[in-house]
């Protein structure tokens, strides 16, 4: 019998990103149709506002707890193990943080009429995009 390997930080540091990503945009496209077409938000303003307020603030909060910059620098390709499952874990919170934003104004769109969400939601997706790990680490 073989041994089952355990999981790969360094296809995991490839794959999360890119998944939050992209979960976050189809989320918020979806919001977006539905803010757009069906107009079923009665929802108070103050929910949009609150919105807008953490698009523009995770980024800050992603960033400091990261504590790598805006954006992270590249790093070498030979680093032990443990920097690298280090490196997913600050990652992965990176990513969260600013995918709840996206989430949150989401929510918004759908709860309330005003459309400003979308836009602040484009500030937290730019700075994923801009985050991703190369594909080859």
């Amino acid at each position: 019998m073989t041994k089952a390997s355990g999981p790969d930080p360094q296809s995991a540091l490839v794959m999360v990103p890119r998944a939050l990503l992209g979960s976050s945009a189809a989320i918020l496209v979806v919001a977006a149709f539905v803010n757009m077409q069906l107009r079923t938000g009665t929802g108070p303003e103050v929910v949009s506002w609150m919105a807008v307020g953490w698009a523009a603030l995770a980024p800050l909060v992603a960033t400091i707890v990261r504590g790598q910059g805006l954006v992270a620098p590249p790093r070498a390709s030979a680093e032990p193990a443990e920097a690298v499952t280090t490196r997913l874990q600050k990652t992965i919170v990176f990513f969260g943080v600013l995918e709840s934003a996206v989430i949150f104004a989401a929510v918004a769109l759908i709860a309330s009429p005003p459309s400003w969400p979308l836009a602040a939601a484009l500030f937290p997706l730019a700075v994923m995009a801009l985050n991703l790990p190369p594909r080859r680490v």
